[in-house]
């Protein structure tokens, strides 16, 4: 089938996708091979401005990301409406359906370089909509783009929902809304894929493909990975890519992009340190350093007026409560004496003022009669679990009797300090961003003084004071 006076020669069969074909073709008198996708019917004028949209938005990103623009639309004598564009040698469907489950470094390369085209793409008002190994594939150079960006033509023509449930997101599939968090699941399953050969919820021996599709739909988890050789945080990443609920994935691409750069250097290093016949099996494995987080400086204390401070929200999926104001001020009394004078995250201090509390002073030592000691505080190792870590910590006799309340100071890359006020518990699960490093740090305090822990990092957070 010839199409164009810029064409030579039929169109060759390329290709099957779940909405369109791929055939193969070169343009007349230049010997440039293209692939044109078409689509089983025409389109309208309204998804055709869409389309217009979203391929000139993406244009301006040709050549800075690995993304695949088409070249042209074109309307075909039969009716049907198909995409001209540059022809790929394979997808990675078909590279690892050849070759097998990627290397790790290799897969979290690609990972990488796939997160940072989403993320650029979603910076130019572009969701991908449908990520998927077919639409990652690899130019003769052997660099991978992702191809297929857009919401315009897969509106118009809806992939079949048993073909759908490999790799599209549980909201995708129900009712075909797709966004940016849906773009991070698509990431998540073609990353496992890359490293597993299978899809996130792999069919079982004998299930019926609705029965799977009530499985996906229903929230029943993905599957770990069966492999050894993962380097530590990937399988969290994984899981929060991969999440039912939308809100529980991480929060951008460009932060996953990170991420899995910080995951592939250590895999680098693992896999050179594998192979290093000289190397000293007692000794360490080897470090990447960091940038430190350095928690924000404690305000000065504020003028003697009252407000009614506004509390940093714990880790619930809803919003707890805010406590009477005759309860904040009680426990103003005893947080102030902190070390960190803003226990309170005030949202306003502009409109809200913390107090001023003065401490009261140390005891004094009298003759036979030895000091009390200062509390001891420690926080216990934090145990990271991808959306949320788990906190514990404990302290020596408090001075007097007299016991201690708690704040977990939150320090973030790339975030401001915060502050969260836990009253007397010594454990706690603390909502997290999947992706950030962070340092904690317990503060405790009453009336006879305020005392700290050390600080405890994830994901090889470097701490300073």
């Amino acid at each position: 089938m010839a199409i164009s006076e810029d064409m030579s020669g039929d169109l060759v069969p390329w290709g099957t996708g779940p909405a369109a074909t791929v055939l193969a073709g070169e343009r007349k008198g230049a010997g440039e091979a293209f692939a044109l996708k078409v689509y089983p019917g025409g389109v309208d004028r309204r998804t055709r401005a869409q389309l217009t949209a979203e391929l000139g938005a993406l244009a301006a990103l040709r050549g800075r990301v690995p993304v695949l623009v088409a070249d042209a639309a074109e309307d075909l004598p039969d009716g049907r409406f198909a995409l001209r564009m540059e022809l790929c040698s394979e997808s990675l469907a078909e590279l690892v359906a050849s070759s097998g489950p990627m290397s790790v470094p290799d897969a979290l390369d690609l990972g990488e370089s796939l997160a940072t085209a989403l993320a650029a793409a979603h910076g130019a008002g572009v969701v991908h909509g449908g990520v998927t190994p077919g639409n990652v594939l690899f130019r003769p150079s052997g660099e991978a783009v992702l191809s297929d960006f857009g919401l315009a033509l897969r509106r118009a023509f809806p992939p079949d929902p048993e073909r759908a449930v490999d790799f599209l997101p549980p909201e995708t599939v129900r009712d075909g809304s797709a966004d940016e968090r849906s773009d991070l699941y698509g990431l998540g399953a073609v990353l496992r894929f890359a490293l597993s050969g299978t899809a996130p919820h792999p069919g079982r021996s004998g299930e019926r493909s609705e029965e799977r599709l009530l499985r996906v739909l229903d929230g029943t988890p993905v599957p770990a990975l069966e492999r050894t050789d993962l380097p530590p945080g990937l399988v969290q990443l994984l899981s929060a890519l991969l999440a039912k609920d939308p809100h529980a994935r991480p929060l951008d691409a460009a932060a996953v992009a990170v991420r899995l750069g910080e995951l592939s250097g250590l895999a680098a290093v693992a896999q050179d340190a594998a192979f290093d016949d000289f190397g000293d099996p007692g000794d360490d494995p080897p470090t990447v350093p960091l940038p430190a987080i350095v928690p924000a400086s404690a305000p000065a204390p504020g003028p003697p007026p009252l407000g009614t401070p506004i509390l940093e929200f714990g880790p619930a999926d809803e919003p707890k409560r805010a406590f009477r104001t005759g309860r904040v001020l009680a426990g103003l009394g005893v947080l102030s004496v902190l070390a960190a004078a803003a226990v309170l995250l005030v949202r306003n201090p502009e409109e809200v003022a913390v107090p001023q509390v003065t401490a009261a002073p140390a005891l004094p030592s009298t003759a036979g009669v030895p000091a009390i000691p200062p509390v001891e505080l420690e926080l216990l190792d934090a145990v990271d679990r991808g959306n949320y870590v788990e906190l514990s910590w404990r302290s020596s006799e408090p001075v007097g009797g007299e016991p201690l309340d708690f704040v977990i100071v939150v320090a973030a890359e790339g975030e401001p300090t915060r502050h969260e006020y836990v009253q007397r518990v010594t454990t706690y699960r603390l909502a997290v961003d999947p992706v950030r490093k962070y340092c904690f740090r317990i503060q405790g305090g009453n009336s006879r003084g305020a005392y700290e822990s050390e600080y405890k990092s994830i994901r090889r957070a470097v701490c300073a004071d």
